[in-house]
């Protein structure tokens, strides 16, 4: 009999970039926690697991302080750190209480797998199964090829099962023998695994100890808005009954209970849910394979306060689905939509409502929470996570990745005229690059070329060029004193970034923009037959004026409709 052991509290497994040299090591879950003042981040193999390797570690700070600390005692924690010899001793004595349920191999209580997982056939699958980047069919596209998927050392293969739990696509699973889902040797489809339902949100500080305590939150982070929510029962998995191949009852979520706020017990449980039933194969500590099967049924509508690290969206299609009054769901990323143009979005003034009337967004509570404990004016990186799944979420097809870095008080300042200000931003960057589309039109209709091509080939190129800009901008953004300066900068920023485009535009424009034509198009006010010349001028006539009307008075206040000083051709 194989008796085989990696223990992830003290093996080697989790990448970490160290802070005072860049190198890049491997650490143990206890060694990454005792030393996290000194590692710049977590790492990967796919940078999906800095998300979910990060989450996991979190998990362990609520097994340390149950429910999180007091706003007070989170300020005193964010300063001690683990270089303070209580709270490394707190951090040695709880990792080794459970360190029994971090073994990889135990016999009876495999790490975030079942013992003895079986199917009828006793068959297990390859490893591309527990690899999230090899798309289905088409190994070509992976980092992982060859006889690189025959087998894996433990620390990867740990590092994959931890994101295989977070994020596995939907569809037909192994059907695990004693399982009452399973039907012809089969599991059905229960949804992707938790972390594929959220528009993750890693906020990262200036080391891996900042990190992890600007995510973690405490439950005073409730608020009145959310009533009845209890987190007495949250507890990571590795304190609960080791899963078996059985839904777990109180877990497992039936299709008439969803956006029933009693399964999701608090953060801890859903950092650790087990989505799925896993084992794997294994000739002593190489892994050779992988058996993968159905686990706990989640849904997230109204999880907002049990789940920290994602934006919600109010969601009226699911209210009336569910016949619920209010139904939040996770914003999930757009991955065409950088993450500074959703930047308004995240700040505090996000969760005010008025006149008693639900707010249609909420931010993630773990800004709500750094807002409640006073934390402003540092440096910090908002790190977005997620996934798009295709073919009714059963394959992975792309995944999200976008960093932006600004100083915290731009999401947690309570002054209106920041989200004000931010929102402007945002929405002068938007108007300028229709106007510059705009432009393109009109141009091509000059020509007597199609325009939609040209449309949106300028419009990738305005937004490329604004991504650039605005993240150097957002930067110098550390304090909530005057809004009103930092929009006029933007203002002047962002005008001269038009400008600059359009005149490098028309300077590789066809000698047929510049003669022009007359073209023929129906009047929508008076219903007749307009006759005008298209030209290069005109065309550049009608840009500047739009410009003009952007940033003519350089207010947040004043609102533009760049559509009515457009092209014929509007934007979409």
């Amino acid at each position: 009999m194989d008796e085989s052991s990696f223990n992830l509290m003290h093996e080697a497994w989790i990448p970490v970039t160290m802070l005072a040299d860049g190198s890049q090591q491997e650490m143990s879950l206890l060694e990454t926690l005792l030393q996290s003042e000194s590692i710049r981040s977590i790492d990967g193999d796919i940078p999906l697991q800095r998300f979910t390797l990060t989450r996991l570690l979190i998990a362990v700070m609520y097994g340390l302080f149950p429910q999180g600390c007091s706003p007070q005692d989170w300020n005193d924690l964010f300063k001690c750190g683990p270089g303070d010899a209580d709270v490394a001793e707190g951090i040695r004595e709880y990792c080794n209480s459970v360190s029994h349920r971090f073994d990889l191999f135990d016999r009876s209580e495999p790490f975030y797998q079942v013992a003895g997982l079986h199917t009828a056939k006793n068959e297990v699958s390859g490893l591309e199964r527990l690899v999230l980047d090899v798309p289905s069919g088409e190994p070509m596209f992976t980092t992982r090829i060859g006889s690189g998927l025959q087998s894996m050392s433990a620390a990867e293969a740990a590092r994959w099962l931890v994101a295989t739990q977070a994020y596995d696509a939907s569809g037909i699973k192994s059907g695990a023998v004693g399982d009452c889902r399973v039907k012809g040797g089969k599991g059905y489809p229960i949804g992707v695994g938790w972390c594929g339902h959220l528009g993750g949100l890693l906020i990262e500080g200036s080391n891996l100890w900042q990190t992890l305590m600007l995510n973690f939150v405490g439950k005073s982070v409730l608020s009145n808005d959310d009533p009845g929510v209890d987190w007495t029962d949250d507890k990571p998995i590795w304190e609960r009954e080791q899963p078996s191949e059985k839904a777990t009852t109180g877990f497992e979520q039936d299709i008439e209970s969803v956006a029933n706020t009693r399964y999701f017990h608090g953060p801890a449980t859903l950092l650790t849910w087990q989505s799925r039933r896993i084992r794997l194969a294994h000739q002593g500590t190489t892994v050779t394979g992988v058996l993968i099967c159905n686990g706990d049924r989640l849904k997230p509508q109204n999880a907002n306060p049990f789940e920290m690290m994602t934006g919600w969206r109010r969601s009226e299609a699911q209210q009336k689905a569910l016949k619920r009054p209010l139904v939040y769901m996770p914003r999930k990323h757009d991955p065409d939509r950088a993450l500074w143009r959703g930047l308004p979005t995240l700040t505090a003034r996000q969760d005010t409502v008025n006149g008693g009337k639900k707010s249609d967004y909420l931010r993630p509570y773990s800004l709500k929470w750094l807002t409640k404990a006073g934390k402003e004016s540092i440096p910090v990186r908002l790190h977005a996570f997620g996934i798009e799944y295709g073919n009714q979420e059963a394959v992975v097809d792309s995944a999200v990745d976008d960093i932006l870095d600004i100083n915290l008080v731009v999401v947690t300042s309570n002054d209106p005229k920041m989200k004000q200000m931010l929102e402007e931003a945002v929405k002068v960057a938007d108007q300028g690059v229709m106007a510059l589309r705009n432009l393109a039109s009109d141009i091509a209709l000059a020509e007597g070329v199609p325009s939609d091509p040209v449309r949106q080939k300028v419009g990738e190129i305005g937004y490329a060029a604004f991504d650039r800009s605005f993240r150097r901008w957002v930067t110098n953004i550390d304090n909530d004193q005057h809004p009103d300066q930092f929009y006029v900068q933007w203002s002047t920023i962002a005008k001269q970034l038009l400008l600059r485009l359009s005149k490098d535009y028309l300077s590789h424009i066809s000698a047929q923009a510049i003669v022009g034509r007359k073209t023929v198009k129906l009047n929508p006010k008076s219903g007749e037959m307009q006759e005008r010349y298209q030209s290069a001028a005109w065309a550049d006539v009608r840009f500047r004026k739009a410009l003009n009307s952007i940033f003519s008075a350089g207010d947040p206040e004043q609102t533009v409709d760049v559509k009515s000083m457009s092209s014929d051709v509007e934007e979409e």
